[in-house]
């Protein structure tokens, strides 16, 4: 796992030194300051961190990027880096993106801040490993708190095991907090912890130092990223590993990742809050930024201490700080959710995902198109908003006729002709669109990632899930997830089984879901929003608790949702 590191932050290393990238702006009007050499994105090679704020590409701090051309990491309970799919990048999820020179992504990396247990928790937020989290329901101070497997700030408890992503502030007495963009709960058998903040009381001898008031313990076992860096107080780190935190409020680090660009140039969009502001200099997220261009001068003399700002410029590659070319502040255009993708888990207007994001469009303004135009496997744009809650509100959706050639696609279904040849593994997928039954010729692509299974698994009669970038002939698929539910052996148990709202009707239509479970009371569970009684299923792959992942056959029968089938991830 420690050569997985090094390679991960080798490849985001590599990304970023010695090159540049042409900027093009991320979003004009008057809140964008800029020199004139644009914004991330746009050709050469650099690197973006920040906030998602969409998909259709993935969408960060507002500017988007291609989510069919990178590969994928994040923590698991073996590693804090490990090979993942594209679709475990979250609403609200915080990345860190290098870019190759043809500016399309290379590296995925998510970044979440804290990992445990939720203590304190009260109207404004709560703490987690000592660290404050503060809830955010103004999408003027930055991205609004968006929440994954909980209902909203109702749905947390003290001792919910929960992930949260989010900006690092420093309030005024130098304490660490982080002003949450997703939180999501976590089963309770959780066994990893995540810290980030501020390092102080560094004894390098005695192997400690603190993150607020939590000790964090470092040895020769610990592995340090970048490379060459020597640890100091004052840093911005984070910390990961497989422990909990003792009952003496200390926790053994497997491995620390200093928030640093010192050694690397190139260019950066990086969004996050300002800190330790003097002047026109401050710090995101521990990273020094020099906002001296007179270009600049306005914009910076506007500045405060915990503002979240985008900034984009390039790497002074001896002392690591980022030479602002613009700033854009969230007070003056605040980023709006894009979905752009094919619907999926279609129940009704008010309750469907959009590449796994629950989407409510009940009150929606439909460009093109009508609330009768939705079905599963239909193409929509969407722009939106999150309300502090786990469902983003759509203020406008336009229906597209068919996906756009480039565009990214959901789709599940069966596979069936799976044959290798020159150009790759191919197979033909049949799907439900628009309420038809569709087939599109499948080519998996060369960075392709699995997920609950592998690829000799991949063959016919399985069920999947794919993302992938709609072609003229073909669909090329970066991602496959195995569906269990579909598959389940308990099926045929399962349809005729009962509740105390009455056996399930055989013709009624399925409905298909996929999630977090949360309120579970033995007999219901919701999922998505959904609330669907559990009706006697047994379900597959382990035992349903709140906190964990799940893939749910459903009926509506009376006004009740029954499962037909339910799969554990």
């Amino acid at each position: 796992m420690d050569r997985l590191r090094f390679i991960v932050r080798l490849a985001l290393l590599a990304a970023v030194l010695g090159l540049d990238l042409l900027l093009a702006s991320c979003g004009g009007g008057a809140s964008v300051a800029s020199t004139g050499s644009g914004g991330v994105g746009t050709g050469g090679t650099g690197v973006s961190m920040g906030t998602v704020t969409g998909f259709g590409s993935v969408v960060v701090d507002g500017t988007p990027y291609s989510s069919a051309t990178p590969n994928y990491y994040a923590g698991n309970d073996q590693s804090e880096s490990a090979p993942t799919t594209a679709t475990s990048v979250e609403l609200g999820a915080q990345l860190s993106i290098a870019l190759d020179a043809q500016g399309n992504p290379s590296t995925v990396t998510i970044n979440p801040e804290l990992v445990g247990a939720v203590v304190g928790l009260g109207t404004g937020g709560f703490s987690v490993n000592g660290v404050p989290v503060r809830i955010n329901s103004n999408a003027s101070a930055g991205p609004v708190t968006y929440y994954s497997g909980i209902p909203g700030l109702s749905g947390l408890a003290d001792g919910m095991q929960v992930e949260v992503h989010g900006a690092v502030g420093v309030d005024a007495n130098g304490q660490t907090y982080i002003q949450a963009t997703l939180i999501e709960q976590l089963p309770a058998s959780n066994p990893v912890t995540r810290i980030t903040g501020v390092v102080s009381g560094l004894d390098l001898a005695a192997g400690i130092f603190r993150i607020d008031t939590t000790t964090i313990r470092i040895g020769t076992a610990t592995s340090m990223s970048p490379a060459g860096l020597t640890l100091a107080d004052g840093q911005v780190v984070n910390v990961w590993t497989s422990a909990p935190v003792g009952t003496d409020g200390s926790i053994p680090a497997q491995f620390v990742g200093i928030r640093s660009l010192q050694g690397m140039s190139g260019s950066v969009q990086a969004g996050g809050l300002v800190a330790s502001l003097q002047g026109n200099q401050f710090t995101l997220s521990g990273i020094p930024v020099d906002a001296a261009a007179p270009a600049l001068a306005s914009t910076a003399a506007g500045l405060v201490d915990g503002e979240y700002v985008v900034v984009q410029g390039k790497v002074d590659a001896s002392t690591g700080t980022v030479v602002a070319t613009a700033i854009r502040a969230y007070a003056a255009q605040p980023a709006q959710v894009e979905l752009k993708g094919t619907v999926t888990g279609f129940v009704n207007s008010g309750n469907f995902l959009v590449r796994g994001v629950p989407v409510d469009a009940s009150q929606a303004q439909f460009l093109a198109g009508s609330a009768t135009s939705l079905a599963n496997g239909v193409y929509v744009d969407i722009v939106g908003s999150v309300g502090n809650t786990n469902v983003v509100s759509a203020a406008t959706v336009t229906v597209r006729s068919a996906a756009p050639d480039g565009g990214t696609v959901d789709y599940e279904g069966t596979v069936s002709g799976v044959a290798t040849t020159s150009s790759g593994t191919q197979f033909t997928l049949t799907y439900s669109e628009d309420g038809r039954t569709s087939t599109a010729q499948v080519i998996l692509a060369p960075n392709v990632a699995f997920s609950g299974g592998t690829a000799a698994q991949l063959t016919n009669g399985q069920t999947v899930e794919i993302e992938a970038v709609n072609g003229t002939t073909v669909l090329t698929a970066y991602s496959v997830t195995f569906l269990k539910a579909a598959a389940a052996s308990s099926s045929s148990s399962s349809s005729s089984s009962s509740s105390s709202s009455g056996s399930t009707d055989s013709s009624a239509p399925t409905i298909d879901t996929s999630g977090i479970v949360y309120g579970y009371n033995g007999t219901s569970f919701s999922v998505n929003g959904i609330t669907i009684q559990v009706n006697g299923v047994q379900p597959s792959g382990g035992a349903l608790a709140d906190g964990v992942t799940v893939e749910v056959t459903f009926v509506q029968s009376g006004g009740v949702n029954l499962a037909r089938e339910i799969s554990l991830d």
